[in-house]
């Protein structure tokens, strides 16, 4: 007989974050969840037991290493409910930053929550409603699969719901499906049958959901964090021009104005042709030509 199970749709910051399964939690537990939906956070806990199964007579918490949670009266008859699915998601809640007495500093909310009907679908795959098929994290599959084209054709899937999220100006959405491409390619590197040329491709399409991902952050306005995945993306690729674009434009828009003119003249010596790198090349340089006529003017005044 299958176990009941449940789910609970956690929201991160107002930003609906994945879908945790588990088993065993009752109906009444549920409607319990559902009145207190807002986590409050507390370091060590007793409880509904979403990691490590630990119950008190009356009283259950939702428990891990860093903890929000939600009071819930259960009786000693009922079951501890455990983690099907959704680890990762537990996983996210974890690394909320928190501030002063360990609240989080943003909201953490049980966005929805209810009963999977025995033999139902538990929601996992497609949870965004977007067409993408594949669990936000690969722990989260069903079956795992051993061939190495499978998981290179998920990879090449979920990079391609990126792309498309992105041109519908959804960077936040296109952002998340860069980083599960980027969990599921390291699976890759795990299965047998990488030649030289796979391991290429993968290094290739590594340093391009790098360089996309960079895209999403400057548009966001995580200018260090844009930077820091075009690192990423040209440890993959030295000659990966977008990304020397990229890192170009987040220099500028982090005033950085010198090692900005470095990435776009480096990204030229790749392109030379290309009008778009040539037109924030000059601005890079009229920025500078300007601020050394502006700093000519000071040393003037000062010796007038």
């Amino acid at each position: 007989m299958e176990k009941p199970r449940c789910y609970l749709d956690i929201s991160i910051g107002g930003e609906l974050e994945g879908r945790i399964v588990g088993s065993s939690i009752t109906t009444s537990c549920l409607k319990l969840l559902r009145i207190s939906e807002l986590f409050a956070p507390a370091r060590k806990a007793l409880g509904l037991t979403l990691v490590s199964p630990s119950i008190t007579r009356d009283v259950d918490f939702i428990e891990s290493s860093k903890v929000l949670w939600c009071k819930v009266e259960i009786s000693q008859q009922e079951m501890v409910p455990v983690v099907v699915k959704g680890m990762g998601v537990v996983r996210s809640i974890e690394h909320v930053n928190t501030g002063d007495g360990d609240c989080p500093t943003v909201d953490v909310i049980i966005a929805d929550c209810g009963e999977i009907p025995a033999g139902a679908d538990d929601g996992i795959s497609n949870f965004f409603k977007d067409g993408d098929i594949y669990p936000d994290w690969p722990a989260d599959l069903s079956e795992s699969p051993n061939e190495l084209s499978w998981w290179m054709d998920a990879v090449d899937s979920i990079k391609a719901f990126g792309n498309e999220h992105y041109k519908k100006q959804d960077y936040k959405m296109a952002l998340r499906k860069y980083r599960k491409a980027l969990r599921y390619l390291d699976i890759c590197w795990e299965k047998d049958g990488i030649d030289e040329e796979k391991s290429s491709s993968l290094r290739k399409t590594k340093s391009q959901i790098f360089t996309n991902s960079a895209a999403c952050k400057l548009k966001l306005g995580d200018l260090k964090g844009a930077l820091l995945d075009t690192d990423f993306a040209m440890r993959e690729g030295d000659n990966n021009v977008k990304a020397l674009f990229r890192q170009g434009q987040a220099h500028m828009a982090l005033n950085d104005i010198d090692a900005a003119v470095e990435s776009f003249k480096k990204a030229v010596q790749l392109e030379p042709n290309d009008a778009g790198i040539k037109k924030e090349l000059a601005a890079a340089r009229k920025k500078i030509n300007d601020r050394r006529d502006q700093e000519k003017k000071q040393y003037r005044k000062m010796f007038q």
